[in-house]
């Protein structure tokens, strides 16, 4: 009895404690998350232009207009795509501007110099393209300036003289935070120094910068030139003051390495949308189980030596069933470079023209390509490329594997750090072999590692490409954060962002003085010692010799 009226207290005991817990839940306040926004100008300047330095940054700026504020675009060329972006005014700073750096456009891009030869172009219209920075940011009243991060010191110029808060954007994280342990093959070492021996270590941080830096000496002396006669107060020896990086990579496929607070990774940035297949991929790519996509970008026009090795390893591993359908995105400049026939390793010939025309039931040669629809189809099982970030970023997100054939810049770090992620192989344009990429499209195609790697970075991909809205944020911060600083103040913006170090400088932030100091006294110290030992053994010796005159 004592039992069941117990259980019987408890029982009410219980529902009445729910039953508070059902009143309290209807009691709670949902937190306010809305943001009190006005309109702001934002400008986004771009001195190299082009889909892949803009794109990822229109992305972002795509979120900004939902949000209310401005977007004026200024950069070279005309942006093709701007119609993806309602609302974007673009004013040209002129045409796209290039280095004709060989008669191919490939043969040197892998080497640093070139980028010394693109900085003197650079230099010599520096105060033109300064001036229509500075004139557009006075006529569109811009609040803040969104500044591509490669060959755009204008852009961070003008943001900086005019006080006004500056985000740089990259995908090149060694440009914004370089590291002793990581460098780039662009810069002719390999992208981690981890493993490396004593001798290339000393070589990549020693002898190596002396020769870029040589290299580079004259270009940034004609930089510096041009800034003094705009007057820019920005020193060149420091990188022009940033309320915030951006970097459009994500660790997985960057290497790792720390970040001051103000560097924040935010990669990869994917448009919501995309072009879908063309009726003609779309029969093509179904009635194919097994497609091998090839492009290798807009701007690089490779030469006939390099287009009749590809295809005839196209050929190969068709004639081999390692695939049974080629998609090839091929520039009409391209086209013309082929030979007319090719031989084949078992002895036959075969013509190029009809290939090209599509006469060829395997083939489909095309000018245009939704590229991230045909990586996103699941009969796509490989993709042929130059290791563009761009491209790689949307073969990462499909989880298709990747054979790279880096042609420069930064084409050539990219592939390292894909081989390195197990996702990928690599391709030398200087010895390239139609059976080396025969059997390297076999490996990739059947590999069980390469496929769960695939599908690893495939995961990562898809869960860091949510941080565009994070960029979005943080622009909107350095807006808001701007607009309550106390003018009366200098050079105190963000300081809860950027760490001590970079006031301090190299020396007091490492502690090398107080250490410097501290190895001073020991010397001292151990010189005391000595002396007095010198001194003493001199003393005894000097006895023993007197003790044994007398």
């Amino acid at each position: 009895m004592i039992n069941k009226s117990l259980g019987f207290l408890l029982s009410i005991l219980f529902l009445s404690l729910l039953n508070q817990v059902h009143v309290s839940a209807h009691n709670y306040v949902p937190r306010n998350i809305d943001i009190e926004r006005s309109p702001k100008n934002i400008l986004i300047g771009s001195y190299v232009g082009g889909r892949s330095h803009l794109k990822p940054m229109l992305d972002i700026a795509a979120i900004l207009t939902e949000r209310g504020h401005n977007i004026i675009l200024l950069a070279s060329g005309s942006y093709e795509q701007s119609s993806e972006y309602p609302g974007l005014k673009q004013i040209t700073l002129g045409p796209r501007l290039t280095v004709e750096d060989s008669k191919d456009g490939i043969e040197n891009l892998d080497d640093f110099r070139i980028m010394a030869e693109f900085m003197k172009i650079r230099a010599n219209i520096y105060n033109k393209i300064y001036e229509k920075y500075m004139n557009t940011a006075k006529e569109y009243n811009i609040d803040l300036f969104f500044c591509d991060g490669f060959a755009n010191e204008a852009c961070l110029d003008v943001a900086n003289n005019l006080k006004i808060p500056v985000v740089g954007f990259t995908a090149f994280l060694l440009l914004i935070d370089p590291k002793p342990y990581k460098s780039d093959p662009f810069l002719g070492c390999n992208i981690s120094l981890e493993n490396e021996s004593f001798f290339e270590r000393f070589r990549c941080t020693l002898i190596q910068p002396l020769q870029v830096a040589f290299e580079f000496l004259s270009p940034r002396r004609q930089l510096i030139d041009a800034r003094n006669q705009m007057n820019v107060k920005t020193d060149l020896e420091r990188l022009p003051k940033l309320s915030l990086a951006l970097i459009d990579t994500f660790f997985g496929f960057e290497l790792p390495q720390t970040l001051p607070p103000n560097v924040q990774v935010i990669g990869p940035v994917m448009s919501e949308e995309y072009p879908p297949l063309t009726p003609e991929l779309s029969d093509f790519i179904n009635s194919n189980k097994r497609i091998l996509y090839v492009a290798f970008g807009a701007r690089l026009n490779t030469t006939t030596e390099t287009n009749n090795k590809i295809l005839q390893s196209l050929v190969e591993v068709i004639n081999k069933k390692l695939v049974d359908g080629i998609i090839w995105k091929l520039p009409e400049a391209s086209m013309d470079n082929l030979s007319p026939t090719l031989n084949l390793a078992d002895g036959t010939q075969i013509q190029t023209l009809p290939i090209v025309n599509n006469e060829h039931p395997q083939f489909l040669i095309t000018k245009f390509t939704p590229q991230f629809a045909i990586l996103n189809h699941t009969n796509t099982k490989l993709f042929f490329n130059h290791g563009g970030v761009g491209s790689v970023h949307e073969a990462l997100y499909t989880g298709t594997p990747i054979l790279t054939l880096p042609f420069g810049n930064d084409q050539l770090g990219n592939a390292q750090k894909l081989k390195t992620a197990g996702v990928a192989l690599s391709l030398d344009k200087h010895n390239l072999d139609v059976n080396d990429i025969v059997n390297k499209i076999d490996f990739l195609l059947k590999d069980e590692h390469v496929k769960k790697n695939s599908e690893r970075m495939k995961f990562l991909a898809r869960i860091n490409s949510k941080r565009k809205y994070r960029a979005a944020d943080l622009v909107e911060y350095i807006l808001y954060s701007n607009s309550l600083l106390d003018k009366s103040v200098n050079d105190n913006f963000l300081k809860e962002w950027v760490p001590a170090e970079y006031r301090m400088g190299f020396i007091k932030a490492n502690n090398l003085d107080i250490y410097g100091v501290l190895i001073g006294i020991i010397l001292i110290f151990i010189g005391r010692i000595t002396f007095k030992l010198i001194r003493y053994t001199l003393t005894r010796s000097s006895v023993k010799i007197k003790s044994k005159k007398a």
